[in-house]
């Protein structure tokens, strides 16, 4: 039996025969396919706690990364479309695990995964969480170690990711975390200048720029192009002329 069977069992939820595969095969375990997944990269995309839980108790490497520098962790904390190179595994990964299925990202940090490792493009577990809004996968991964300010190769924080998308749940999340001794950064700037401020007001966000200003966000922090957070074109039109209102009735003029 070839190691891209193990690959789909542990996607497709067939522990009788990932069980089967590993007893004739103990180092099938973390065996890799084309684009170096393991089992355990593959039961993280596919929400299978059992799968899971089992390919770690065969001693499965949590933190081994794929070619993109991705570990199970960063998969089980993001919805990922990504479609696999491998011939037998053309599929998506959309899975509820593979939008963040606690209960895999709880067995996976429990077995000691690193909360703060970065893929190829510097991200981190929590910037995932954020890009999508997992509240409930940011607060497990903050209350386990995960590094609020953590900067990718943009030079952004989990932090700009949520201004973004103009999550108010994680944005508030990222600020309750927020400690004397690992304070939360408000204003640092990616690399164009942009602070999350910047880049909530960019896409219309109005109550998440309110947030961000409410907990200390400069209103006159300029990017690369001489913009104030509410100075930037982002949306245009009347949806862009109505955020820089609402913004200014709630926190006046900056």
């Amino acid at each position: 039996m070839s190691s891209i069977s193990v690959h789909s069992a542990a996607q497709n939820n067939q522990l009788p025969l990932l069980r089967s595969l590993l007893a004739e095969d103990p180092k099938l375990v973390n065996a890799v396919d084309v684009d170096s997944r393991t089992p355990l990269h593959w039961a993280a995309s596919s929400g299978s706690i059992d799968i899971a839980r089992f390919l770690i108790d065969q001693k499965a490497e949590v933190d081994k990364p794929d070619s993109s520098g991705w570990t199970p962790l960063h998969i089980a904390s993001k919805l990922l479309f990504i479609f696999s190179s491998s011939p037998l595994l053309i599929c998506m990964w959309h899975s509820p695990a593979s939008a963040g299925h606690e209960s895999v990202v709880q067995e996976l940090i429990g077995a000691g995964a690193d909360v703060n490792r970065k893929n190829d493009k510097g991200l981190t577990p929590l910037h995932y969480a954020a890009s999508k809004s997992r509240i409930d996968i940011g607060r497990l991964l903050i209350s386990r170690g995960a590094d609020i300010n953590a900067r990718d190769k943009a030079n952004q924080h989990p932090l700009h990711r949520a201004a973004t998308t103009g999550s108010l749940g994680f944005i508030r999340l990222l600020v309750e975390s927020s400690t004397p001794t690992t304070k939360l950064r408000l204003n640092t700037a990616d690399r164009i200048g942009n602070t999350p401020l910047h880049l909530a007001m960019d896409s219309a966000h109005a109550e998440a720029a309110i947030l961000l200003i409410n907990a200390g966000a400069d209103r006159t922090r300029e990017n690369l192009d001489g913009e104030t957070p509410e100075s930037v074109p982002g949306v245009g039109g009347q949806e862009q002329k109505l955020a820089r209102q609402h913004v200014i009735e709630h926190c006046g003029k900056p």
